[in-house]
C-alpha cells in the first residue's frame, strides 16, 4: 500500500478521481439544486470540461458552470461509439419540440453504460396504447431518482400521429388516465 499523496483523489473517495476543483464546483452546483444525492457514480472528460453521472442527475460543465439534467427528464438517448457521442432527447410538453442534447466524451469509461442504466431505472411504467391502427402513444411513468421520488406521466406519439390532429390530445389524456388507473404509481 503506497501513499496517493500528490496523485489526486483515489477512485474510492467521494470525488472518484475527479480533479478537486472540478469536484468542489460540481458539488456546490448540485447542492444548490436541493434534494439531489451528491454522489458520483462515474465521470468522463469532454473537450470542454467534464460529464458526471450521479444517482439522480447527469451533469456536464466545468469549474465555472454546470448543467444538471434529471435522468427522469430524458425520454430517450444513447451512445455512438464511432463518434464518441452521448446524445439524448428530453420530454417536451404536448405540441412543443423536444429539446435535444449531446456531449462528446473524450474518455468515456463506464459513462455510456451508466447513462443507459440510470434512464432505465427511472421507468416505473411504460406501455403502448394504440390510437389509430398500429399508430398510437407510448405512455410512460418516470420516477425522479432524487430525494422526492416524484412520478411524472408522459405520452409520446409514434410516427404518423401529430399533436395538431383533432382529438389526439384528448385521446392521449384518456390513455394516460386509463394506464394510471391500472397501475398504482404516483
Amino acid at each position: 500500500m503506497g501513499s496517493d499523496k500528490g496523485r489526486g483523489s483515489a477512485w474510492w473517495s467521494r470525488s472518484r478521481g475527479l480533479p478537486k476543483t472540478v469536484y468542489e464546483s460540481w458539488n456546490t452546483s448540485l447542492a444548490a439544486q436541493g434534494g439531489q444525492p451528491i454522489r458520483i457514480l462515474g465521470w468522463a472528460k469532454t473537450p470542454t470540461g467534464f460529464c458526471v453521472a450521479s444517482p439522480a442527475t447527469l451533469s456536464y460543465g466545468d469549474e465555472l458552470a454546470w448543467e444538471h439534467l434529471g435522468w427522469h427528464e430524458i425520454e430517450r438517448g444513447g451512445w455512438n461509439a464511432e463518434l464518441n457521442k452521448l446524445s439524448w432527447v428530453r420530454y417536451a410538453p404536448p405540441g412543443e419540440a423536444a429539446a435535444r442534447g449531446s456531449l462528446e466524451l473524450t474518455e468515456p469509461g463506464r459513462l455510456p453504460e451508466l447513462f443507459r442504466e440510470r434512464i432505465s431505472a427511472t421507468i416505473a411504467v411504460e406501455r403502448f396504447v394504440p390510437l389509430a391502427g398500429e399508430r398510437g402513444v407510448v405512455i410512460a411513468a418516470r420516477r425522479d431518482l432524487g430525494g422526492s421520488g416524484t412520478v411524472v406521466w408522459h405520452g409520446t406519439l409514434t410516427r404518423g400521429l401529430s399533436w395538431q390532429t383533432d382529438g389526439v390530445r384528448a385521446a392521449v389524456d384518456q390513455a394516460i388516465e386509463q394506464v394510471k388507473t391500472e397501475y398504482d404509481v404516483g
